[in-house]
């Protein structure tokens, strides 16, 4: 393997066997190399490998500016994310790094964020909130900076953009408050209170944060389902009535009309919601 751009002392770029360009970390693995030497591989620590050709320059264009060990904790966050089966892109790696460096040196100036979202990030991301809180404590392992719960959620909101595929943090408070709005409709239209370690609650949570997405980007699932729509709208009215008053407002508030395919997955949890609050003493 030969070393065909130096980053920084610690971490150089190389191709893999299918001739892609990855970025390859480890104490002084850079140093006083240049472009054509070997690549020492005993001092490889971590491999990066982006599918994206574009993503990896840009990666590679941050950690020439920034300490490899911010790239580090992003990889950390996305393996944490990933292994809990969130489906993240590959952009978080940039966008992570990016952000972690810019806190870090906030912070060491003085200046701390306040996290206006905070709350709700806690409340509808769990674990992405919670994979946020680990990115924190791995901050202060390596840096001695307490990032803090602010810096969490706002670490939160970086993965849970990568999971929705696109780059406007902004989206992510536009989705949280039309969840906040169908949770509100849901919980006066049936009288309910919600129990938020509830398995459904959880499914209705991580349904609706796709949902709200696709509000914004306008795209609709193709309907598919229609014949099995129309059986479990006839036995199950109560939940329909749900339904009927979520779809009311969104097609009134954001002019998007839900799919028969996205009634009938609104249907489905909310049967399970109630079938639920029955069940339960």
């Amino acid at each position: 393997m030969k070393i065909i751009r130096v980053l920084n002392t610690n971490a150089v770029v190389t191709l893999d066997k299918d001739r892609r360009e990855v970025i390859v970390t480890g104490p002084g693995i850079g140093f006083q190399k240049k472009k054509g030497e070997q690549l020492a591989e005993e001092l490889i620590d971590k491999t990066y490998c982006l599918r994206s050709g574009e993503d990896s320059r840009r990666l590679q264009q941050i950690v020439q500016s920034v300490s490899e060990q911010y790239l580090g904790i992003a990889g950390r966050v996305v393996d944490a994310a990933r292994n809990e089966g969130l489906k993240v892109n590959d952009v978080l790696y940039i966008t992570l790094t990016d952000h972690i460096n810019s806190a870090v040196e906030r912070l060491r100036s003085g200046i701390a964020l306040k996290n206006m979202m905070k709350m709700d990030m806690r409340r509808f991301y769990e674990k992405e909130y919670a994979i946020g809180q680990m990115a924190v404590g791995w901050v202060l392992e390596e840096t001695g900076i307490d990032l803090g719960d602010d810096e969490a959620a706002f670490i939160a909101m970086h993965i849970v953009t990568s999971e929705l595929d696109n780059s406007k943090m902004m989206d992510i408070q536009k989705i949280t408050e039309l969840m906040n709005a169908i949770l509100q409709i849901v919980r006066f239209h049936f009288k309910i209170e919600f129990h938020e370690d509830s398995v459904s609650y959880q499914r209705f949570v991580t349904h609706l944060k796709f949902f709200s997405a696709r509000v914004f980007d306008h795209g609709a699932y193709q309907d598919s389902m229609k014949e099995i729509y129309q059986v479990l709208v006839a036995q199950n009215e109560e939940a329909y009535s749900g339904v009927r008053k979520v779809a009311d407002f969104i097609k009134k508030q954001y002019s998007y009309t839900l799919s028969v395919d996205e009634q009938l997955y609104l249907l489905i949890h909310l049967k399970r919601i109630l079938d639920e609050e029955r069940e339960l003493p």
